[in-house]
Protein backbone atom coordinates (compact mmCIF):
# COMPACT_ATOMS: atom_id res chain seq x y z
CA UNK A 1 0.00 0.00 0.00
CA UNK A 2 0.90 3.71 -0.65
CA UNK A 3 -0.20 6.08 1.75
CA UNK A 4 -0.98 9.60 0.42
CA UNK A 5 -2.07 12.65 2.03
CA UNK A 6 -5.87 14.13 1.68
CA UNK A 7 -5.72 17.89 1.40
CA UNK A 8 -8.62 19.97 3.83
CA UNK A 9 -10.56 21.30 1.04
CA UNK A 10 -10.40 24.59 2.09
CA UNK A 11 -6.58 25.18 2.19
CA UNK A 12 -4.94 27.20 2.62
CA UNK A 13 -6.37 27.49 6.56
CA UNK A 14 -4.26 30.95 7.04
CA UNK A 15 -2.89 33.44 4.97
CA UNK A 16 -1.02 36.56 6.16
CA UNK A 17 -3.28 39.32 8.53
CA UNK A 18 -3.36 42.62 8.51
CA UNK A 19 -0.79 43.21 11.24
CA UNK A 20 2.41 44.48 10.03
CA UNK A 21 4.72 41.51 11.71
CA UNK A 22 2.92 38.91 9.76
CA UNK A 23 1.27 40.32 6.52
CA UNK A 24 3.49 39.09 3.67
CA UNK A 25 3.75 35.76 4.69
CA UNK A 26 3.05 33.13 7.55
CA UNK A 27 3.88 29.46 7.04
CA UNK A 28 5.76 26.42 8.79
CA UNK A 29 3.67 26.18 11.91
CA UNK A 30 5.02 23.45 14.68
CA UNK A 31 1.89 21.90 16.26
CA UNK A 32 1.01 20.15 19.76
CA UNK A 33 -1.95 18.72 21.45
CA UNK A 34 -2.71 20.57 24.43
CA UNK A 35 -5.74 20.49 26.34
CA UNK A 36 -7.75 18.75 23.48
CA UNK A 37 -6.71 21.73 21.14
CA UNK A 38 -4.08 21.98 18.56
CA UNK A 39 -1.42 24.99 19.19
CA UNK A 40 0.78 25.74 16.16
CA UNK A 41 3.70 28.20 16.36
CA UNK A 42 3.76 29.38 13.09
CA UNK A 43 6.86 31.13 11.24
CA UNK A 44 5.70 35.06 9.86
CA UNK A 45 7.15 37.78 8.16
CA UNK A 46 6.01 41.24 8.02
CA UNK A 47 6.90 44.41 6.10
CA UNK A 48 10.60 45.15 8.14
CA UNK A 49 13.64 43.61 6.17
CA UNK A 50 16.68 42.46 7.26
CA UNK A 51 19.03 44.80 5.09
CA UNK A 52 16.78 47.64 3.80
CA UNK A 53 14.88 46.67 0.35
CA UNK A 54 14.82 43.89 -1.66
CA UNK A 55 16.73 42.12 1.52
CA UNK A 56 14.56 39.16 2.67
CA UNK A 57 12.19 40.01 5.56
CA UNK A 58 13.05 39.60 9.25
CA UNK A 59 11.03 36.27 10.64
CA UNK A 60 8.94 35.94 14.11
CA UNK A 61 6.68 33.40 15.67
CA UNK A 62 3.26 33.95 15.58
CA UNK A 63 0.83 31.43 17.90
CA UNK A 64 -2.64 29.95 16.77
CA UNK A 65 -5.15 27.39 17.89
CA UNK A 66 -7.49 25.17 16.59
CA UNK A 67 -10.19 23.30 18.23
CA UNK A 68 -11.12 21.13 15.20
CA UNK A 69 -7.90 20.53 13.82
CA UNK A 70 -8.82 22.46 10.13
CA UNK A 71 -10.18 26.54 11.49
CA UNK A 72 -8.36 28.63 13.23
CA UNK A 73 -10.59 30.02 16.49
CA UNK A 74 -7.58 31.87 17.65
CA UNK A 75 -4.72 33.99 16.60
CA UNK A 76 -2.43 35.72 18.75
CA UNK A 77 -2.08 39.85 17.81
CA UNK A 78 1.35 39.95 18.75
CA UNK A 79 4.34 37.68 18.30
CA UNK A 80 5.40 35.18 20.78
CA UNK A 81 9.44 34.78 19.50
CA UNK A 82 10.19 38.56 18.09
CA UNK A 83 13.46 39.94 16.61
CA UNK A 84 15.53 41.20 18.86
CA UNK A 85 18.22 43.77 17.32
CA UNK A 86 20.57 43.64 21.08
CA UNK A 87 21.04 39.87 20.22
CA UNK A 88 23.82 38.37 17.78
CA UNK A 89 21.55 35.24 17.86
CA UNK A 90 18.22 36.67 16.71
CA UNK A 91 18.87 39.99 15.33
CA UNK A 92 16.88 38.50 12.30
CA UNK A 93 14.15 36.73 13.80
CA UNK A 94 13.19 32.99 14.05
CA UNK A 95 12.17 30.71 11.89
CA UNK A 96 10.87 27.14 11.69
CA UNK A 97 9.81 25.79 15.02
CA UNK A 98 9.39 22.08 16.00
CA UNK A 99 7.71 21.37 19.15
CA UNK A 100 8.16 17.97 20.94
CA UNK A 101 6.74 17.18 24.76
CA UNK A 102 9.39 15.77 26.84
CA UNK A 103 8.37 14.51 30.39
CA UNK A 104 5.65 18.08 31.43
CA UNK A 105 7.29 20.67 29.61
CA UNK A 106 7.01 21.39 25.35
CA UNK A 107 10.52 22.10 23.81
CA UNK A 108 10.49 24.61 20.87
CA UNK A 109 13.03 24.17 18.49
CA UNK A 110 13.62 26.98 16.17
CA UNK A 111 16.21 28.81 13.91
CA UNK A 112 17.87 31.87 14.79
CA UNK A 113 18.92 34.10 11.90
CA UNK A 114 22.08 36.17 12.80
CA UNK A 115 23.93 37.93 10.50
CA UNK A 116 27.29 35.28 11.33
CA UNK A 117 28.43 32.46 9.41
CA UNK A 118 27.47 31.31 5.48
CA UNK A 119 24.01 31.38 5.88
CA UNK A 120 23.49 32.81 9.41
CA UNK A 121 21.39 29.92 10.55
CA UNK A 122 22.04 28.81 14.29
CA UNK A 123 19.82 26.47 16.59
CA UNK A 124 17.95 27.59 19.67
CA UNK A 125 15.26 26.22 21.94
CA UNK A 126 12.36 27.06 24.31
CA UNK A 127 10.28 25.24 26.68
CA UNK A 128 6.67 25.77 27.57
CA UNK A 129 3.94 24.01 29.82
CA UNK A 130 1.12 25.81 29.30
CA UNK A 131 1.82 28.08 26.17
CA UNK A 132 1.10 31.43 27.62
CA UNK A 133 5.12 31.07 29.32
CA UNK A 134 8.24 30.11 27.54
CA UNK A 135 11.58 30.09 28.67
CA UNK A 136 14.58 32.64 27.49
CA UNK A 137 15.56 31.13 24.19
CA UNK A 138 19.22 28.54 24.66
CA UNK A 139 21.60 28.16 21.97
CA UNK A 140 21.45 24.46 20.86
CA UNK A 141 24.33 22.53 19.08
CA UNK A 142 26.32 26.02 18.67
CA UNK A 143 29.16 24.58 16.76
CA UNK A 144 27.09 24.12 13.75
CA UNK A 145 25.42 26.28 11.26
CA UNK A 146 22.44 24.74 10.36
CA UNK A 147 18.46 24.47 11.02
CA UNK A 148 15.58 21.95 10.42
CA UNK A 149 16.07 20.09 13.84
CA UNK A 150 14.11 19.03 16.55
CA UNK A 151 13.67 16.71 19.53
CA UNK A 152 12.21 13.29 19.29
CA UNK A 153 9.22 13.30 21.93
CA UNK A 154 11.15 11.19 24.57
CA UNK A 155 14.60 10.18 26.20
CA UNK A 156 16.66 6.88 25.08
CA UNK A 157 18.67 5.32 27.71
CA UNK A 158 18.19 8.90 29.69
CA UNK A 159 19.41 11.35 26.64
CA UNK A 160 17.68 13.56 24.87
CA UNK A 161 17.55 12.87 21.07
CA UNK A 162 17.97 15.37 18.28
CA UNK A 163 17.29 15.18 14.64
CA UNK A 164 19.50 17.73 13.08
CA UNK A 165 20.92 18.29 9.31
CA UNK A 166 24.46 19.41 9.05
CA UNK A 167 23.99 20.01 5.16
CA UNK A 168 22.45 18.21 3.19
CA UNK A 169 21.11 14.80 4.90
CA UNK A 170 19.32 14.18 8.63
CA UNK A 171 21.49 13.01 10.93
CA UNK A 172 20.71 12.35 14.72
CA UNK A 173 23.10 13.20 17.76
CA UNK A 174 22.42 12.82 21.88
CA UNK A 175 22.67 14.31 24.85
CA UNK A 176 22.32 14.12 28.23
CA UNK A 177 22.39 18.25 29.43
CA UNK A 178 21.28 19.55 26.57
CA UNK A 179 25.56 20.98 25.96
CA UNK A 180 27.62 17.89 25.20
CA UNK A 181 26.97 15.71 22.04
CA UNK A 182 27.73 12.29 20.97
CA UNK A 183 26.91 9.47 18.81
CA UNK A 184 26.26 11.53 16.06
CA UNK A 185 24.85 9.42 13.15
CA UNK A 186 23.87 9.98 9.40
CA UNK A 187 20.67 8.29 9.37
CA UNK A 188 19.41 9.00 5.31
CA UNK A 189 21.17 10.75 2.71
CA UNK A 190 20.67 12.44 -0.32
CA UNK A 191 19.93 10.07 -3.50
CA UNK A 192 20.72 10.84 -6.82
CA UNK A 193 17.64 10.97 -9.16
CA UNK A 194 15.05 11.19 -6.74
CA UNK A 195 12.58 13.34 -5.28
CA UNK A 196 15.65 13.93 -2.15
CA UNK A 197 18.22 14.37 -4.56
CA UNK A 198 19.43 17.25 -3.12
CA UNK A 199 18.79 17.92 0.33
CA UNK A 200 16.40 16.64 3.29
CA UNK A 201 15.47 16.70 7.20
CA UNK A 202 12.79 15.58 9.65
CA UNK A 203 9.61 17.59 9.02
CA UNK A 204 7.87 17.21 12.14
CA UNK A 205 9.06 15.45 15.08
CA UNK A 206 8.72 11.70 15.49
CA UNK A 207 5.39 10.79 16.64
CA UNK A 208 5.46 7.26 19.02
CA UNK A 209 3.07 4.66 17.55
CA UNK A 210 2.68 0.82 18.40
CA UNK A 211 5.27 -0.15 15.68
CA UNK A 212 7.94 2.55 16.32
CA UNK A 213 8.70 6.16 16.11
CA UNK A 214 6.41 7.86 13.09
CA UNK A 215 8.53 10.25 11.05
CA UNK A 216 7.37 12.50 8.04
CA UNK A 217 10.12 14.09 6.52
CA UNK A 218 10.64 16.56 4.14
CA UNK A 219 13.05 16.77 0.80
CA UNK A 220 13.55 18.38 -2.23
CA UNK A 221 15.14 17.71 -5.89
CA UNK A 222 17.45 19.40 -8.10
CA UNK A 223 14.70 21.16 -9.80
CA UNK A 224 14.05 23.03 -6.34
CA UNK A 225 10.87 21.01 -5.90
CA UNK A 226 9.66 20.13 -2.13
CA UNK A 227 8.03 17.27 -1.02
CA UNK A 228 7.24 14.70 2.17
CA UNK A 229 7.42 11.34 2.79
CA UNK A 230 6.91 9.20 5.49
CA UNK A 231 8.94 6.24 7.64
CA UNK A 232 9.46 4.20 10.36
CA UNK A 233 11.65 4.30 13.21
CA UNK A 234 13.04 1.85 15.60
CA UNK A 235 11.29 2.14 18.82
CA UNK A 236 14.63 1.53 20.95
CA UNK A 237 16.99 2.95 18.54
CA UNK A 238 15.71 6.43 16.65
CA UNK A 239 18.63 6.75 14.39
CA UNK A 240 17.58 2.85 12.53
CA UNK A 241 15.56 3.42 9.80
CA UNK A 242 12.49 0.34 9.50
CA UNK A 243 10.63 1.11 7.08
CA UNK A 244 10.34 3.67 4.52
CA UNK A 245 7.85 4.72 1.45
CA UNK A 246 10.15 5.48 -1.39
CA UNK A 247 7.20 7.24 -2.97
CA UNK A 248 6.28 11.11 -1.60
CA UNK A 249 2.83 10.89 0.58
CA UNK A 250 2.86 14.66 -1.16
CA UNK A 251 4.39 16.62 -3.88
CA UNK A 252 3.77 20.62 -5.07
CA UNK A 253 0.48 20.24 -6.92
CA UNK A 254 -2.24 22.98 -6.31
CA UNK A 255 -2.18 26.49 -7.39
CA UNK A 256 -1.19 27.76 -3.64
CA UNK A 257 1.77 25.11 -3.20
CA UNK A 258 3.60 25.58 -7.00
CA UNK A 259 3.39 29.90 -6.76
CA UNK A 260 4.09 32.15 -3.73
CA UNK A 261 7.18 33.91 -2.17
CA UNK A 262 9.39 31.02 -2.97
CA UNK A 263 8.16 28.37 -5.45
CA UNK A 264 6.64 24.67 -5.37
CA UNK A 265 7.24 24.62 -1.70
CA UNK A 266 5.17 21.86 0.72
CA UNK A 267 7.47 21.99 4.20
CA UNK A 268 5.99 20.25 7.53
CA UNK A 269 7.18 21.33 11.07
CA UNK A 270 4.04 20.04 13.08
CA UNK A 271 2.41 16.47 12.79
CA UNK A 272 -0.16 15.48 15.46
CA UNK A 273 -2.35 12.26 16.46
CA UNK A 274 -5.68 14.08 16.68
CA UNK A 275 -9.15 12.28 16.81
CA UNK A 276 -8.63 9.23 15.04
CA UNK A 277 -6.06 11.19 12.14
CA UNK A 278 -2.82 12.26 11.56
CA UNK A 279 -3.04 15.71 10.98
CA UNK A 280 -0.11 17.42 8.61
CA UNK A 281 0.42 21.17 8.83
CA UNK A 282 2.78 22.85 6.01
CA UNK A 283 3.59 25.37 4.62
CA UNK A 284 3.07 26.50 1.16
CA UNK A 285 5.56 28.62 -0.96
CA UNK A 286 6.83 29.84 2.14
CA UNK A 287 3.77 32.46 2.23
CA UNK A 288 0.83 30.79 3.96
CA UNK A 289 -0.18 27.28 5.83
CA UNK A 290 -2.01 24.23 5.16
CA UNK A 291 -3.43 21.14 6.84
CA UNK A 292 -3.40 17.73 5.15
CA UNK A 293 -4.38 14.81 7.13
CA UNK A 294 -4.41 10.24 6.87
CA UNK A 295 -6.53 8.03 9.03
CA UNK A 296 -4.42 6.26 11.63
CA UNK A 297 -5.31 2.83 11.12
CA UNK A 298 -4.68 3.09 7.41
CA UNK A 299 -0.99 4.39 8.43
CA UNK A 300 -0.71 0.98 11.17
CA UNK A 301 -1.70 -0.88 8.41
CA UNK A 302 1.05 0.39 6.26
CA UNK A 303 3.72 -0.19 9.59
CA UNK A 304 2.41 -3.77 9.89
CA UNK A 305 3.05 -4.56 5.81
Amino acid sequence: MTIKLKRHDKNPIMLPSENKWENLNVSNAGAAVYNDKIYLLYRAEGEERRNGPGSWPVTRLGLAVSENGYDISFRHQEPIFDSDPKSIWRKFGCEDPRISKIGEDYYIVFTGMTELGQTGDFLMYSKTKDFKHFTAPIRLMPELEQRTSGFLPAKINNKYCLFHRPMPNMWISYSEDLKSWTDSKCILQIKPDTWYSKKLGIGAPPLKTPYGWLLFWHAKNIKAEYGLGIMLLDKDDPSKIIKIQDEPIMTCEMPYEKKGFVNNVVYTNGVVEFRDKFFVYYGCCDHSLAVATVDVNEIYEWCKK
